[in-house]
């Protein structure tokens, strides 16, 4: 599906989610009267419904990037996805539509709802708006780290760096609104903008700058998409959870199983995965439709902040902190002592924490020969059949969004 299409579909789904987690006494649920809209009276409705599409797009993102990038094996019998974590996908390839869709819906309904507060008589202290500048800022990040190119609103195309320098500009503009509101989810997100702010500008080894940001969030600080235990509304769960448990599509692999540590958490199924080849080593990370999944910390920011120093020449931030997580891991102490060894285990850190949280494919494009468990170019696939694994490091457009929208070369 093209963003075209998504915008409009986008607000009515995201609407009829928001409403559906809350209690809200409304006239025609689900359904935002253009003629009638006002940006004072209706404002939270709408922010909060292109929330609920950021949320359903994280949870969703969680599975994709995590095939991509090896978190997770593939169970599936469905080539497309195979060739998806196979990573020969094409633009053709459908899975690649599908994890455009959510993260696109959830940018452009975010951006629509940006356009109408911002016209509001309490814009600079709404807190409304500063929700949708955050939560359009972390689509366009988890676009970038995800897709060789983007683009907002139908535009034109973008590069990945493009892609976080939108994201920097709404993050700013979320710390802004957010700090003036006056009200406690004004600090939250002014907390997750300023990690946003530290993982964007790391992406783009912008060092100082995502020292900065990092070191402004608490070290206890954790933003989460939401998610609900809904058996009429599966939608408003965990979608990572609900594509596994629907039929034992997720299977942990040999080098996470080996690593033994509680941060990645599997069991032994003791069944075969959907493929009938591959055994069910069952993620235990997501064991509900109620569990929420981790946007932004302030354990991010800290492993931001060891990074960028480590990267200007500074070593003590990262072998502090990998102490503490080796511990938290129940690891022997680390020993390294060059810069590549620290920024490898640092990574293998990160990895573990971050396990499928929409994390590890950005680390592994930033820092492609450090960060671990990722299957290489050339070397064998986990199902033999297939082949290698291929070259890409990003997923490519898909053909719907190059066809419809006006603005992509054809």
């Amino acid at each position: 599906m093209n963003t075209t299409s998504l915008m409009r579909r986008g607000m009515i789904a995201g609407a009829a989610l928001a409403l559906g987690a809350c209690d809200m006494d409304v006239i025609n649920p689900g359904v935002i009267d253009a003629a009638h809209f006002d940006p004072s009276s209706d404002a939270a409705t709408l922010s909060l419904s292109a929330q609920s599409n950021f949320y359903k797009a994280v949870t969703t993102s969680a599975y994709w990037s995590g095939l991509f990038s090896g978190e997770v094996m593939p169970g599936a019998v469905r080539q497309e996805t195979n060739d998806l974590a196979r990573r020969v996908a094409t633009s053709s390839t459908s899975d690649v539509g599908n994890a455009w869709a959510l993260l696109q819906r959830s940018l452009a309904t975010n951006e629509l709802t940006v356009q109408s507060l911002v016209k509001g008589p309490n814009a600079a202290s709404d807190i409304n708006l500063a929700r949708a500048y955050m939560n359009s800022a972390f689509s366009l990040v988890l676009i970038a780290e995800t897709y060789c190119q983007g683009d907002i609103l139908v535009g034109p195309p973008l590069s990945p760096a493009q892609m976080l320098d939108s994201a920097i500009v709404r993050f700013k503009q979320a710390v802004a609104i957010g700090g003036a509101s006056g009200v406690a989810e004004g600090t939250k997100i002014v907390n997750a903008s300023n990690v946003g702010l530290a993982r964007a500008s790391l992406q783009k080894k912008d060092y100082a700058a995502a020292a900065t940001y990092a070191a402004l969030v608490p070290a206890t600080f954790v933003y989460n998409a939401v998610t609900v235990d809904d058996a009429s509304n599966r939608a408003l769960g965990n979608s990572t959870y609900s594509y596994d448990i629907g039929g034992n599509l997720l299977v942990v692999p040999d080098a996470y199983r080996a690593l033994s540590d509680p941060r990645v958490p599997w069991k032994d199924a003791l069944r075969k995965a959907q493929d009938t080849g591959l055994e069910y080593y069952q993620q235990l990370k997501y064991t509900g439709y109620a569990n929420p999944i981790r946007v932004a910390s302030g354990l991010e920011a800290s492993y931001i902040a060891a990074e960028a120093a480590l990267q200007t020449g500074n070593t003590a931030p990262a072998l502090t902190l990998i102490a503490a997580r080796r511990t938290a891991g129940g690891q022997p102490a680390f020993t390294g002592t060059t810069p590549a060894a620290i920024l490898a285990e640092l990574m293998d850190q990160r990895a573990r924490d971050f396990w499928l949280e929409v994390k590890h494919l950005g680390d592994w494009q930033r820092n492609p020969s450090a960060t671990p468990y990722v299957g290489a170019s050339g070397t064998p696939y986990y199902k033999p059949v297939q082949g290698n694994f291929g070259t890409a490091t990003c997923l490519p457009v898909p053909i719907g969004e190059i066809t419809a929208n006006p603005n992509w070369p054809k």
